[in-house]
């Protein structure tokens, strides 16, 4: 795939886990009471690890040991660990409480360069903005925003679940 991502087909045992995963996502509790991303990445890792189909295959950074096993994505001479992963190069998800631009873009960066290492990579933006802007934003097909998330899925594999805590649990899905 061109930028140097790795290579990985809409199609398979690893597209079929990310697809599958998305959809648990799409229902995961974001309108819990968190503080931080700690309390969120808690929240989903036991939403995921439900899942029969999904429970070996989970790789945490919050079970002991299991950091070390995470796939590190090295770009520019740094070291990056997404949040959870699916196998070893399958899925990165990486979790972003929202309250300002700089969380955007961090999370916008954090999946370029999870894409360089692994074949797919699913974020989840929990909207905690004080009016929840964001999901409103992505909600509207004709904004920049939806085209963007959009334009992630359908082009680089990067898939999108927002939500946050006046969502009532209807979480936005972005995949191809």
């Amino acid at each position: 795939m061109a930028l140097g991502f790795t290579t990985s087909t809409k199609r398979g045992q690893h597209y079929d886990l990310v697809k599958f995963t998305a959809s648990k996502l799409k229902s995961a509790n974001l309108a819990i009471k968190g503080r931080d991303e700690r309390d969120f990445e808690h929240a989903i890792v036991s939403h995921l690890q439900a899942s029969p189909k999904l429970r070996n295959n989970l790789i945490t950074q919050i079970g002991t040991n299991e950091v070390e096993k995470i796939t590190q994505a090295n770009m520019f001479g740094f070291s990056h660990r997404p949040d959870i992963s699916i196998g070893n190069d399958g899925t990165a998800i990486e979790i972003k409480v929202i309250r300002s631009g700089s969380s955007i873009r961090d999370l916008l960066g954090q999946a370029v360069v999870y894409r360089m290492h692994y074949r797919f990579v699913i974020l989840v933006m929990v909207d905690l903005t004080q009016d929840c802007r964001t999901v409103e934003l992505c909600k509207d097909k004709k904004s920049q925003e939806f085209s963007l998330l959009s334009g992630l899925a359908e082009q680089m594999n990067v898939y999108t679940v927002i939500g946050g805590p006046n969502n009532d649990k209807k979480n936005q899905l972005f995949i191809s």
